[in-house]
């Protein structure tokens, strides 16, 4: 009902910065809303990505459609660095047969939760890993930013810190071979953090059924990637990295890469 009353066709995204009146009235909740894709997501207006939903009811469309496109029911789908659920929630909606979706955050975990219940989703089909990716296992300091896509591990420029919280940490490939699971396509939106996780994944990365990876990187001005190790690393492993360029075609400080494992 809010959104139908606020976030009228038309409405510019910044409007949703002038939603106080309406909690003056309506009190602070979550605006449950219908995006793009089908699917249902509870959207808190204090978080920008669910904020966007609210406004757009899609998240980095560019991404959408490309995962839309890829995604089938053979899938199994690794969401590193899942935050509140948004593509983990698009593979379900998709019908792959299953989605790992991993969140250091224990608090973002439960937003997660609440969204894949909502939707009534099989719980055999997807499982909430409360784990940080990494090179290594231990417990590690997770920074807390101001907005939940934010957080992260490692000092990351961008991010407006508002405290830390003591995470455990671990390697893909350590997880897979303890759970006998691997992935066919992976989403990485780790804030600065790609190098470790695809560094402790090299089983992964090398495994000939992880066919598509897409994930975020800083970049320099002329659009390339900005640390050599990660196309490094791709290469080495098969893969061919495009860049996924959004509707605008501008560039921001962080773009989206699409590896696909080169055929044979």
């Amino acid at each position: 009902m809010l959104r139908k009353l606020y976030f009228r066709p038309g409405f510019p995204i910044g409007k949703a910065r002038r939603l106080s009146w309406i909690e003056k009235i309506f009190g602070r909740r979550n605006i449950l809303v219908r995006t793009i894709p089908g699917f249902l997501f509870s959207c808190d207006q204090r978080d920008w990505l669910q904020r966007n939903l609210l406004c757009n009811r899609v998240h980095e469309l560019e991404v959408t459609t490309l995962l839309k496109a890829k995604l089938g029911a053979s899938d199994i789908f690794f969401d590193i660095g899942a935050n509140a659920g948004y593509f983990s929630a698009l593979a379900l909606a998709c019908g792959v047969s299953r989605v790992i979706a991993f969140e250091p955050d224990p608090d973002t975990c439960n937003v997660m939760r609440r969204q894949f219940a909502i939707n009534d989703w099989d719980p055999s089909r997807w499982r909430i890993a409360q784990l940080g990716l990494s090179d290594r296992e231990g417990y590690q300091d997770l920074i807390r930013g101001s907005d939940a896509g934010e957080s992260g591990f490692g000092d990351w420029p961008y991010r407006e810190v508002v405290g830390r919280l003591r995470v455990k940490v671990g390697s893909l490939n350590d997880f897979c071979c303890r759970y006998e699971i691997r992935p066919t396509v992976i989403k990485i939106d780790v804030e600065g953090w790609e190098f470790p996780v695809l560094n402790g994944a090299d089983k992964i990365l090398n495994a000939p059924e992880t066919r598509l990876i897409i994930f975020e990187a800083e970049i320099i001005p002329t659009g390339q990637i900005k640390d050599d190790r990660l196309s490094a690393i791709f290469k080495k492993n098969g893969f061919t990295v495009t860049h996924i360029p959004r509707p605008s075609g501008t560039l921001k400080v962080t773009e989206n890469f699409c590896a696909i494992r080169e055929q044979s």
